[in-house]
């Protein structure tokens, strides 16, 4: 009786506990069923929403690649992007194969086309007539896309790069002043003694090399060159933690570049995987070396007594901001260095563009090398220097691409309306080589073009564009070719270039057009009358 009636009571917890589990498991198979399905509808919705994109520009006569859900045309672009390495007598060739999906798309259905990427949809343009309207737009509501805004912002910020909107604008009205030529004339000695250091070291390597040669991949010492010069002038004595800043941004650079921005349609930056974890202690690690910094500025501040010239741009900016953040950003440096990295690959493979260069630097300096310490208005009128710089930014620009949202209303473009959420890709890259527009030489290093400026050196200036175009186009220009011009003056003063054997021409978008196994130059010095 006893044992009968344990053994019931048994059953009975046994039925109980496998009925809460049973209840468990359906619970949570419940949750995951609702999760899923809102996901899923969220997404048909989402996609519904991009069809109707596609079909008011399939209205005005835009065609593209036909999507397949869920994904767009993110199949077809990874099987078009094979390319193989470009070799270096097939100089002129290699922008086409960077985007291989571009090019195969551009030939199908000419200059205005339409892909998507997942729910995303993108018009790719490649009229030059067009890039004045987009210039002249002044209105908010043309903007940074939203997508790249959350993949790139670990990275980038809330900053005047990835902003839109009065955020933007009131960023941009803090910085313009500060980057006028005024203002920037008191950063030259810092260019200067930045580029000293390494003409040092280039002259210590030349000294132990076998016949006066050295063979130097110049990536690293460019790029800590114009790191530098940059942490000197946003940090002025703080410029050792600056450098430290700008190291650990390369390094989140590198993680966020494994994922490519063209072809990713989801921002699974939220999940903690191994690369994600990374990412987000570099970033707490960079927020708070800029907090200290900032921190301690504030402090000196209080203390007073800075010459106005003596004012880096981090204290220029808190004394306009007060209480505001504009962001930060390591881009400035790399594209920087980037840009008189082509531009030396470039004037290696033309060494009589470098002798006409040194004849200027010699005349304009009476017949002696320049030092350290350069005057901006000399640098100004150095035409052949000012020339390969705008042919080597026209062939090599570090930006590939400029990118657009309209992110309220519809927008004209020229004669298309484009509807909320399209997303504008302009290929820097195929702008910049258009024989219509450049003429039949347009894949030639001829600097000579520049001659008459820009308005003079195609059909349609608007189109050429290495800092981007209208209300967005780079603050720090002005900046940058003063820094290559003042570089470029006094390395070609010092050394002579040319192409290794061993340089292999690969160039590659990682954000920025970068040489994927770096450009190896053969350097010797030039001797001339030192001042």
């Amino acid at each position: 009786m006893y044992k009968s009636k344990w053994l019931s009571q048994r059953v009975e917890m046994e039925v109980e506990g496998q009925w809460q589990i049973s209840q468990r498991e359906i619970c949570w198979s419940m949750m995951f069923i609702a999760s899923w399905s809102i996901i899923v509808l969220l997404y048909v919705k989402l996609w519904y929403r991009s069809q109707r994109i596609r079909s008011v520009l399939q209205k005005q006569g835009i065609n593209g690649p036909k999507p397949s859900f869920p994904f767009g045309n993110l199949s077809e672009m990874q099987q078009l992007n094979q390319g193989a390495p470009v070799s270096l007598e097939a100089l002129d060739k290699w922008a086409f194969s960077l985007y291989p999906f571009f090019h195969t798309w551009r030939q199908r259905y000419g200059p205005v086309f339409m892909y998507s990427t997942g729910t995303k949809q993108h018009l790719y343009v490649e009229i030059p007539e067009l890039m004045k309207w987009i210039g002249l737009n002044t209105s908010l509501d043309l903007g940074r896309p939203s997508h790249l805004t959350k993949t790139l912002k670990p990275l980038l910020g809330d900053g005047i790069i990835m902003s839109n909107g009065l955020h933007w604008a009131f960023q941009r009205n803090l910085l313009v002043p500060e980057f006028f030529q005024s203002k920037i004339k008191n950063w030259v000695d810092i260019m200067g003694e930045s580029t000293m250091a390494i003409i040092k070291k280039w002259e210590s390597h030349i000294t132990e090399s076998e016949g006066g040669i050295a063979e130097l991949v110049i990536d690293g010492d460019m790029k800590t060159l114009t790191a530098d010069v940059i942490s000197k002038v946003c940090f002025g004595t703080s410029y050792a933690l600056g450098n430290l800043i700008f190291a650990k941004l390369a390094s989140m650079q590198a993680i966020l570049a494994k994922s490519s921005v063209l072809f990713g349609f989801l921002n699974l930056r939220f999940l903690p995987t191994k690369e994600n974890k990374e990412l987000w202690k570099l970033q707490k690690e960079v927020e708070t070396m800029i907090l200290k910094v900032i921190k301690d500025r504030e402090g000196e501040n209080q203390k007073s007594g800075t010459h106005e010239n003596e004012k880096d741009l981090l204290q220029i900016i808190l004394e306009g901001a007060a209480n505001a953040t504009t962001g930060t950003s390591g881009k400035g440096y790399e594209s920087s260095a980037l840009a008189i990295i082509w531009t030396l690959l470039l004037l290696a493979l033309h060494p009589e563009w470098q002798q006409r260069i040194r004849s200027e630097i010699m005349e304009t300096y009476d017949n002696t090398v320049p030092h350290s310490f350069l005057d901006m208005d000399k640098l100004r009128n150095l035409k052949a220097l000012t020339m390969v710089i705008q042919e080597s930014l026209r062939l090599y620009g570090p930006s590939t691409m400029a990118t657009r949202e309209v992110l309220a209303n519809e927008m004209k473009l020229g004669e298309y309306v484009l509807p909320k959420g399209i997303n504008l890709w302009l290929f820097t890259l195929a702008l910049h080589r258009d024989p219509d527009n450049w003429g039949p030489d347009a894949r030639e290093f001829k600097p000579e073009r520049f001659a008459g400026g820009v308005s003079l050196a195609c059909k349609y200036p608007q189109a050429y564009i290495p800092f981007g175009l209208g209300g967005r186009i780079c603050l720090g220009q002005n900046f940058a070719l003063l820094q290559m011009k003042e570089v470029l003056c006094l390395l070609l003063s010092n050394f002579s270039f040319a192409v290794s054997p061993n340089y292999c021409h690969c160039p590659v978008d990682s954000f920025l057009l970068m040489p994927k196994y770096g450009v190896r130059l053969l350097v010797s010095k030039v001797h001339k009358t030192s001042a």
